[in-house]
C-alpha cells in the first residue's frame, strides 16, 4: 500500500482529537463547522480519491511523516518563535535566525508519528523574506502587558488574499483576555506581505494560524 507523503497544509491547527466529535469515519469540528478526515492510516490512492472528489478544501489529520518538508519548516518556525521571541517581557527579537535551526528543535518535540491538523493546500502562503523576519516583526510590534502574571499561548488566525495581503484576524484559542488583545493588536498592526498560496496552479485565499507565547518569568 503506497503511503501518503509530501502533503502541504495551510496551517497547523491548535485543535486535537480530544476537541473533535467523532462519527464513523470522520470527525467534526465545532470551531469551523467542518468535517475532519483521519488520513493517518490511509493510502496515497485513498487520499487522491478523496481530494479529487471534494469540491471544497479538505481538513485532515496527518502523521508528521506524511507532510512535506516545507510545511514542517513552517510549523517549526512557529514553534521556535513562541519559545524564544518574547523573552524579557516580550521585547527581545527572535533568537533563532534560521528555519533550519528551528527544524532541529521540532525533531526533538515531535515524534515521527506525531499528528498535525490542517487544511490541504497545494502551495502554502509564505511571508516574503521568510518566517524569521515575520516573527521578528511581531516581536518588535508587540507590547507586553506589565500586569500579566501567568504564561500561556494565544493562537491567532488570519487570511492571506490572492495579492499576499493579510487580514480577517481572529483569536482561535485564548488563555488570557489581556494577552489575547495584545497579540491580536500586534498582528493587525503588521505591514507584512506574503507570497500567496496556490491551489491547482492558481493563487487562492488561504488561512494561517500562529501561536504567540507570553511568559513573565522568562530570563535573558
Amino acid at each position: 500500500m503506497s503511503k501518503i507523503k509530501n502533503i502541504n497544509l495551510e496551517f497547523s491547527c491548535p485543535e486535537s482529537r480530544n476537541t473533535l466529535k467523532q462519527t464513523v469515519e470522520v470527525y467534526s469540528c465545532d470551531k469551523c463547522s467542518k468535517e475532519v478526515i483521519d488520513f493517518t492510516n490511509k493510502s496515497d490512492k485513498e487520499f487522491q480519491r478523496i481530494i479529487s472528489e471534494s469540491i471544497e478544501p479538505v481538513c485532515g489529520i496527518f502523521k508528521r511523516s506524511q507532510l512535506s518538508q516545507k510545511f514542517v519548516k513552517y510549523a517549526a518556525a512557529t514553534f521556535i518563535a513562541t519559545a524564544t521571541s518574547l523573552s524579557l517581557k516580550g521585547q527581545n527579537i527572535i533568537v533563532k535566525d534560521s528555519i533550519a535551526d528551528a527544524c532541529l528543535h521540532l525533531e526533538e518535540e515531535h515524534e515521527e508519528d506525531g499528528e498535525f491538523f490542517g487544511t490541504i493546500i497545494e502551495t502554502q502562503a509564505e511571508p516574503i523574506g521568510g518566517y524569521p523576519k515575520f516573527f521578528e516583526a511581531i516581536s518588535q510590534t508587540i507590547k507586553y502587558p506589565s500586569e500579566l502574571t501567568e504564561k500561556g499561548k494565544v493562537f491567532i488566525e488570519f487570511t492571506v488574499d490572492t495579492l499576499g495581503r493579510i487580514g480577517e484576524f481572529k483569536i482561535v484559542r485564548s488563555y488570557n483576555k489581556l494577552a489575547d488583545q495584545v497579540a491580536l493588536d500586534a498582528i493587525k498592526n503588521l505591514n507584512f506581505t506574503f507570497n500567496p498560496g496556490k491551489q491547482r496552479g492558481k493563487t487562492v485565499k488561504t488561512r494561517l494560524v500562529i501561536p504567540i507565547a507570553f511568559n513573565p518569568k522568562d530570563e535573558e
